[in-house]
C-alpha cells in the first residue's frame, strides 16, 4: 500500500473543504463537542448542570453524525445529476432542516426509544450514501466500484487513524515519563476524539469517488478482496452454517424451541454470507469462478431453514413477552432475509442495489408512524400490561414491574396515562425539571408509576435495613489515660505516621481497618465480620435499641482491639459502625461508615 505524501494530504484536505464544506463543518463541530464532553466530566462544582450539558453534547454528536451522512448522500445525488448550485443548496438545507427537527424532538439520553431512533436513522443514512448517486441509473458495475472505493477508503482511514493515534499516544507517554509532564487520561481521550472524529472523517471524505463515468467503465478488481472473501469470510460462513445446522438437528431431535442466542448466529451467517457475495460480485461471470454462482445458490438455499429457525426464536420471545424495539427489528430482519432469499433464488436480474435500498427503507419505516418499531412495541406492551394488571396469577404479577419499567424508560411516564386519572404529563415534567441526576430521574419516574399503580417490584433489590452500632462504653470517646489520639478516616485511606521512632501505618478500606508498626502487622478489625455477627444478633432480637432509628448498643469488647508493644499500648476503637442489612444476602459489596480512632499510651 502506497503511503500518501504531505502534498497529497494537503490537496485532499483542501478538496474536502471545497467539495464537502458542510460535512467538514459537521466533523469539526462533532470533534469539538466530543472534546468538550471529555473535559466537562472534570468540572465537579455543579454536577447536575454538568450532567445536563453532557446530555446535550451526546445528542449533538449523534445528530451531527446524522447530518454529515444525510447531507453527504444529498451532495452525491447533486453531483451525479449535475444539479445547479441553487438546487444543490436547497437539498442541503432540506437535510439540515431534517436533522434540526430531530435534534429538538429526540431525547436519546432520557428515552431509550429515541436512542433506537438515532441508530435507525444512522443506519439508514449510511446505506443511503451507498446507493444515492445511482438512483435512476441501472448500471451495476459503477455501483459496485463506488462502494468498493468507499469500503477500501474506510479501511484505509481506520488503519491510518489507528497508527497515528498509537504513535502520538506513545509520544505522550514518553513525554510524561521523561519530563514529568503529568499527562492524564483526558488528554489521550481528546487525542482519540480529534483523530477518530476529525482526521479519520476528513481523510475518508477525501477519497469519495467523483468521476462516476470512469467508475462505470472500470474493470479492475483488487485481488485482496477476492482473497479476503474466499479465505476469510466464506470459511466463517461455513463455520456458522455448520454450528447452526447441528443445532437445528438437535432441536428437531429433542423437539424443543430454539434459544435466543441462535438469532445472533443466524444474523452473523447472513451478514458474512451476503458480504462475501457482494465482494466477489464482479468476477462471478469470469472464467474459473463458476464456484461463486454455486456458492451463491447454496448460500440462499441454506438460508431457508435458518430463517424458519430465526422466526421460531423470535416467536418464542414475542409470544410470551410481547414486542419490543429489539424484537421488532429482529422480526423485520428475518422477514427481510426471507424476501432477499426469494428474490435472489428466483430473479434473473440479480440487482444487488436491492440490498441497501430495501434495508434503508425498512430502517426509515421503523422510525416513525403507526408501523414503526416504537408504535408497535408501545401498543404491544400496553396491551400486555392491561392483561397482567387484571390477572391475579403469580407469574403475571411478577411481570408488572418489568413492563412498567420498560414503558417508562422507553416511552416516558405519560405513556401510562390510560391507567390512571392523574395527569402523568405534569408529574413527568415536574420530575424532569427537578434538580436530580439523570439516572435518579428515570428511577424516580419508575418509582412514581409503581406507587400510583400500587405495584411492588419484588425483583428489584430490597432497600435493606440500616443498622447503626454504637459502642456501649464509648459513645463519646473516653481518652482518659492515653497520650495520643489519631482519628482514622471514615473512607478508604492509608496513612503512615512517624511516632516515637516507629513507623505507624494505618490502613482503612471497605472491609477492615489495620495498624502495622515498622511493617509488622499489629491490630486488625474486620468490619464485615463484626457487622455479620451484629445482624445475627439483630435477627434474634438480642440487640438493645436506643431509639427508633435503627441504632443499637453493641458490646465495647467487640468494637475494640488492643495490644502492647515496645512499651506502648495501641488500641483501635470503633465508636460507631453503620451499614445496611439486605435480606437477599448480597456479599459482592459491603458499604459501611465508621467512626474509628487509634489511641496510644506509654506504659
Amino acid at each position: 500500500m502506497k503511503l500518501p505524501s504531505l502534498q497529497q494530504l494537503y490537496y485532499g484536505f483542501t478538496s474536502v473543504i471545497k467539495r464537502f464544506p458542510l460535512q467538514f463543518m459537521f466533523a469539526v463541530a462533532a470533534t469539538i463537542c466530543w472534546c468538550y464532553y471529555i473535559h466537562i466530566s472534570d468540572y465537579r462544582s455543579y454536577p447536575q448542570q454538568n450532567e445536563k450539558l453532557e446530555s446535550q453534547l451526546i445528542k449533538a454528536i449523534a445528530i451531527l453524525n446524522l447530518a454529515l451522512t444525510l447531507v453527504l448522500a444529498l451532495d452525491l445525488i447533486s453531483e451525479r445529476n449535475q444539479y445547479l448550485p441553487i438546487r444543490k443548496w436547497l437539498l442541503r438545507l432540506g437535510g439540515i432542516l431534517v436533522c434540526a427537527v430531530l435534534y429538538f424532538s429526540l431525547d436519546p439520553v432520557n428515552y431509550t426509544g429515541d436512542l433506537y431512533r438515532i441508530f435507525l436513522f444512522a443506519f439508514a443514512f449510511h446505506l443511503l450514501v451507498a446507493f444515492a448517486p445511482f438512483i435512476g441509473h441501472e448500471k451495476m458495475n459503477g455501483f459496485w466500484q463506488f462502494n468498493k472505493a468507499l469500503f477500501l477508503r474506510f479501511l484505509t482511514s481506520a488503519l491510518y487513524s489507528a497508527v497515528l493515534y498509537a504513535g502520538l499516544a506513545i509520544a505522550l507517554v514518553a513525554i510524561n515519563g521523561l519530563f514529568n509532564a503529568d499527562i492524564r487520561w483526558p488528554t489521550y481521550m481528546t487525542l482519540f476524539a480529534i483523530i477518530s472524529a476529525g482526521f479519520s472523517t476528513i481523510f475518508f471524505l477525501a477519497g469519495v469517488p467523483i468521476d462516476y463515468k470512469l467508475l462505470e467503465e472500470e474493470q479492475g478488481y483488487p485481488k485482496g478482496l477476492k482473497i479476503f472473501a474466499q479465505f476469510v469470510l466464506i470459511p466463517l460462513v461455513t463455520i456458522y452454517l455448520a454450528i447452526l445446522l447441528i443445532y437445528e438437528l438437535k432441536i428437531a431431535i429433542q423437539w424443543q424451541l430454539p434459544k435466543g442466542l441462535v438469532s445472533s448466529l443466524i444474523l452473523g451467517y447472513s451478514v458474512f454470507g451476503i458480504l462475501s457475495l457482494l465482494l466477489v460480485y464482479p468476477v462471478k461471470e469470469t472464467a474459473g469462478n463458476s464456484w461463486i454462482k454455486l456458492f451463491s445458490r447454496f448460500f440462499y438455499v441454506m438460508l431457508i431453514p435458518l430463517i424458519v429457525l430465526l422466526l421460531l426464536a423470535v416467536w418464542k420471545r414475542v409470544g410470551h413477552y410481547g414486542i419490543t424495539e429489539s424484537r421488532y427489528i429482529l422480526t423485520a430482519l428475518a422477514l427481510w432475509l426471507a424476501g432477499i432469499t426469494i428474490y435472489f433464488l428466483f430473479s434473473k436480474k440479480q440487482n444487488i442495489k436491492v440490498i441497501p435500498i430495501s434495508l434503508c427503507i425498512i430502517a426509515l419505516l421503523a422510525t416513525y408512524g403507526p408501523q414503526s418499531a416504537f408504535s408497535v412495541s408501545k401498543f404491544s406492551q400496553l396491551s400486555r400490561l392491561k392483561r397482567i394488571m387484571k390477572s391475579q396469577k403469580k407469574e403475571d404479577m411478577k411481570e408488572r414491574p418489568a413492563v412498567i419499567r420498560y414503558l417508562v424508560y422507553t416511552h416516558g411516564l405519560k405513556t401510562l396515562q390510560s391507567f390512571t386519572k392523574r395527569d402523568l404529563s405534569k408529574i413527568e415534567q415536574k420530575i424532569d425539571t427537578s434538580d436530580i441526576y439523570r439516572y435518579s430521574m428515570k428511577e424516580k419516574k419508575v418509582d412514581t408509576a409503581l406507587a400510583i399503580f400500587k405495584v411492588r417490584d419484588e425483583r428489584k433489590y430490597d432497600e435493606g435495613i440500616n443498622i447503626k452500632l454504637l459502642n456501649d462504653e464509648n459513645q463519646v470517646l473516653n481518652v482518659k489515660g492515653y497520650d495520643y489520639l489519631i482519628p482514622i478516616d471514615k473512607y478508604p485511606n492509608e496513612n503512615v505516621i512517624r511516632l516515637n521512632g516507629a513507623d505507624l501505618k494505618i490502613e482503612r478500606n471497605n472491609l477492615n481497618v489495620s495498624l502495622s508498626i515498622n511493617n509488622q502487622s499489629l491490630l486488625h478489625i474486620n468490619f464485615k465480620v463484626l457487622f455479620d455477627q451484629a445482624v445475627k444478633d439483630y435477627q434474634k432480637g438480642a440487640l438493645k435499641a436506643i431509639d427508633k432509628k435503627q441504632a443499637y448498643l453493641y458490646p465495647a469488647k467487640l468494637m475494640t482491639v488492643s495490644k502492647n508493644i515496645n512499651g506502648y499500648q495501641y488500641t483501635i476503637v470503633l465508636t460507631t459502625l453503620e451499614s445496611t442489612y439486605y435480606e437477599d444476602n448480597r456479599d459482592d459489596y459491603f458499604w459501611n461508615e465508621t467512626t474509628t480512632y487509634l489511641l496510644i499510651k506509654k506504659l
